[in-house]
């Protein structure tokens, strides 16, 4: 009886659950961790409505059609345990905890040396600080931040690296960097160039990164040809090298690298202009000077290139090689003193495009003759100052008076003088109103006149009979094309170690000496020399004695008046005589 009673209670309980009970029990949610982002399923829902919350914020809703299973994806949240909670046809059906792991992610998977990358992180702890990002296990940000969320973003530039895969994590004050997965980013091998246009010739820098470590036999290629060899990468797979632009046409040129495990087709090439241009050697000359003009970066076998002298056509039916070049020699044409534009144009490349040269034309002077004598004519031609301009001349530093005016062109013609100045050289200068300058040397002649011969007082001779003997010294006279003046020595000693006398400038041959210069008795020598306007010096002649005076007056009016005296006497004695006879 117990039994049957019992059996139907049962029945209805079986039967009350399977109508009215929940489904939480057939409720699932997997995975239950996972980074930002992660895709979280929930599995074993009824037809009809869902909603699920994160933290009590909702994430997902809607309605199932049938039965099944609801997925979202892990919003911005900080790392730890979050509470994920389901509600299907309005009752609970699922609480579970679901734990955010850090994580990071880069903006680029590959990248060249120097290429600004995003690192953008989640899951760290709410507001953590002292947030580092690590390149191969060194520092490259520091003093990150997350935001209330555990997320954050910095930015760095990739470090000088060898090519290949390169390791990226982060670690803050509560994150360890193991709890980080890494993230790779790939080096690739570039170059880059300074500058990227130019002229024939231009120093070029080639630097490469992201080479193999320690990488040889590197070389840079410039239009399929190696123009430097020989380079090896650092430990960093870093090289630089410098290289002058060779002969080429204008217009593009590509630029590459290899070397023992990078291939050409690895490097992305780099494109350098060459631009038209002339060069002028030297870059300074005088009017009449013969210069060098050279091109390059024209057309391959260019045709009716003429050169230009400000805009002045100087040169033409000039044709470049197969590489664009080509050279020719110009005479500097009569001009102004300073820059002057050189220019040139071709059958295909305009003026407009070439890059021009300067040449600076310097002032000169030629002088006509180049060497003489004092009081020579000589002829100043100048060429190179100032259009229109006064000029002057000074002969060392002497002004000559006469002013001269250049023409146009900047060219004056003079005639001067030469005045008195020592033998050997000497500046002669022309300097226009504008401080424009040339100098030409005149050599004044070295050559010594003849040395005079004495003609009196000769060797041992006497002169005068008393003291004070106004004596007269004579020489024979020398010639010479300079002008000539004597100089006259009287001494009493003959190596002349002091001078009794010393006149200079002596236009005649002969000398007087004047009542102050009288000679006392007594034994005398005297020189003379010549010299000439260009200060030229004959030598002295040799050192000639001679005597002043015989006997002091007084003497003499002794000798006299005793002389007298005898006579009288003697006169009176006559007399006498006669008388007594």
């Amino acid at each position: 009886m117990r039994t049957k009673v019992m059996a139907p209670i049962l029945c209805l309980a079986l039967f009350l659950t399977l109508c009215f009970a929940g489904p939480a029990w057939a409720v699932g949610m997997a995975p239950n961790e996972g980074v930002v982002g992660t895709t979280v399923t929930i599995s074993g829902l009824l037809a009809g409505s869902y909603t699920i919350k994160w933290d009590a914020v909702g994430v997902k809703s809607g309605t199932l059609v049938a039965d099944g299973s609801v997925s979202f994806t892990v919003p911005d949240a900080a790392g730890g345990e979050h509470i994920v909670k389901v509600d299907n046809k309005g009752a609970e059906v699922l609480s579970a905890n679901f734990s955010v792991l850090p994580s990071i992610s880069i903006s680029a998977e590959s990248g060249v040396v120097g290429d600004e990358v995003t690192v953008s992180g989640t899951g760290f702890a709410v507001s953590e600080k002292s947030i580092v990002i690590a390149y191969d296990g060194t520092n490259v940000k520091t003093g990150i931040e997350a935001g209330n969320t555990g997320s954050w973003k910095a930015t760095f530039d990739l470090p000088a690296s060898a090519k290949g895969s390169h390791t990226v994590d982060a670690s803050g004050s509560t994150t360890k960097a193991g709890d980080v997965p890494d993230v790779t980013v790939d080096i690739d091998p570039t170059i880059s160039i300074t500058p990227l246009s130019g002229n024939v010739g231009t120093s070029v820098t080639v630097n490469g990164t992201g080479f193999g470590k320690s990488e040889g036999s590197i070389q840079v290629i410039y239009d399929s040809t190696s123009v430097k060899t020989g380079l090896s990468a650092d430990t960093k797979g870093s090289w630089n090298a410098v290289f002058s632009i060779p002969n080429s046409i204008k217009g593009g040129h590509i630029i590459d690298a290899s070397g023992s495990s990078t291939g050409a087709d690895d490097v992305p090439d780099l494109t350098f202009i060459v631009s038209s241009a002339v060069a002028v050697k030297p870059t300074s000359g005088s009017v009449g000077d013969t210069i060098t003009v050279s091109g390059c970066g024209f057309g391959g076998n260019e045709s009716g290139i003429t050169i230009t002298f400000d805009d002045n056509i100087i040169k033409s039916d000039l044709v470049a090689n197969a590489e664009g070049c080509w050279n020719a020699s110009i005479t500097v044409p009569a001009t102004t003193v300073g820059n002057h534009i050189v220019d040139a144009y071709g059958a295909s490349t305009m003026a407009s495009e070439v890059g021009d040269a300067k040449l600076v034309v310097l002032s000169k002077i030629v002088l006509e003759p180049a060497d003489g004598h004092v009081g020579i004519n000589i002829a100043i031609n100048g060429t190179g100052f100032g259009a229109s301009k006064k000029v002057t001349l000074k002969y060392d530093s002497i002004a000559l008076l006469t002013e001269y005016t250049a023409d146009d062109k900047g060219n004056f013609q003079a005639s001067v003088i030469v005045p008195s100045s020592p033998g050997g050289n000497h500046n002669v200068t022309a300097t226009d109103a504008d401080g424009a300058s040339a100098t030409g040397v005149f050599t004044m002649e070295s050559t010594p006149p003849a040395v005079p011969q004495i003609v009196s007082p000769k060797e041992g001779s006497r002169v005068g009979l008393f003291d004070r003997i106004i004596a007269t010294f004579e020489w024979v006279p020398v010639s010479d094309p300079s002008g000539v003046s004597y100089s006259l020595q009287i001494s009493t000693q003959s190596d002349f170690a002091t001078d009794l006398l010393s006149k200079d400038n002596l236009a005649k041959s002969e000398y007087t000496l004047t009542d102050e210069e009288a000679l006392s008795r007594g034994k005398y020598y005297w020189r003379v020399k010549a010299v000439d306007g260009a200060s030229n010096d004959s030598g002295w002649t040799q050192s000639t004695e001679f005597k002043a005076g015989l006997m002091p007056l007084w003497a003499f009016i002794i000798i006299v008046i005793v002389g007298v005296a005898f006579i009288v006497r003697l006169f009176f004695f006559v007399r006498n005589m006669g008388k007594e006879h």
